[in-house]
């Protein structure tokens, strides 16, 4: 999706109270823009459908149909890329099955998807299922505020994932490779009900800056009993970064 460490630097997490946080830097940017450009026609469409696109018509017309689906604005581009970001975050570096992108299903490109920013999930011993709530921002400079956007979309719901949001990412994975983790999302969902002790909850930041000293802060005041990870990504050119790699689909196809 990503293949963060082949641009990045992943730091291990260091404890903040009883919390984690930890830091991911970029080292090549060029080579990061790149390899998320290329991921990007399977996130916003479907496999299937670029394959016989590509078939009937040929690669331009692949490139013409993506045009219709990726945002163009810079706001609907930066929202969306930290939430790519997160969710392959979650699959590379924790092992988790985070099912095919949500974005395909966006009513309009560059209208913000509702629910939950990602969700994942992981079976563990026992068949015991944990599902991670992620809430993903992106900015070129993120201080104070930002953090606490994050962490009012981390509360919604009473710290859980939303019903619609878990029902539909359970709805997702059923019919690919992890339908029997759809199945135990959906088992524990209905029969169960979501309590803290299944859930984790991801703050994942992506911008250019540094800024621990609010993630410090944010974890220090959590006062409730989901377990906590920010995970901040920097590149330094955060808004070109996020233009070539669009830049990438919309002039040359997948």
């Amino acid at each position: 999706m990503a293949n963060l460490r082949s641009w990045c630097t992943v730091k291990q997490p260091i404890r903040v109270g009883s919390h984690l946080a930890g830091v991911i830097e970029s080292h090549d940017d060029a080579t990061g823009a790149v390899t998320l450009g290329a991921g990007l026609p399977n996130t916003y469409a479907k496999a299937d459908t670029l394959a016989w696109i590509a078939e009937r018509m040929g690669k331009d017309e692949v490139a013409n149909f993506l045009r219709n689906k990726l945002p163009t604005t810079a706001n609907a581009r930066s929202g969306d890329v930290g939430e790519i970001l997160a969710t392959a975050y979650l699959r590379e570096e924790h092992g988790c099955v985070v099912g095919p992108s949500r974005l395909i299903d966006r009513d309009h490109q560059e209208w913000a998807m509702r629910g939950d920013d990602a969700l994942a999930a992981k079976v563990g011993h026992g068949g015991k299922v944990r599902i991670v709530k992620a809430e993903a921002k992106s900015r070129v400079k993120l201080y104070k505020d930002t953090a606490a956007e994050a962490r009012d979309g981390l509360a919604r719901n009473g710290e859980m994932p939303s019903p619609q949001s878990l029902a539909q990412f359970a709805e997702r994975l059923m019919f690919t490779a992890d339908s029997a983790v759809g199945e135990a999302v959906l088992m524990l969902q209905l029969r169960e009900g979501m309590r803290p002790d299944n859930v984790d909850h991801l703050m994942f930041l992506f911008t250019s800056n540094d800024p621990s000293k609010y993630v410090a802060d944010d974890l220090k005041d959590y006062q409730g009993l989901v377990s906590q990870l920010t995970i901040t990504l920097r590149v330094q050119g955060h808004q070109q970064f996020i233009r070539d790699a669009y830049e990438k689909v919309a002039v040359s196809g997948p």
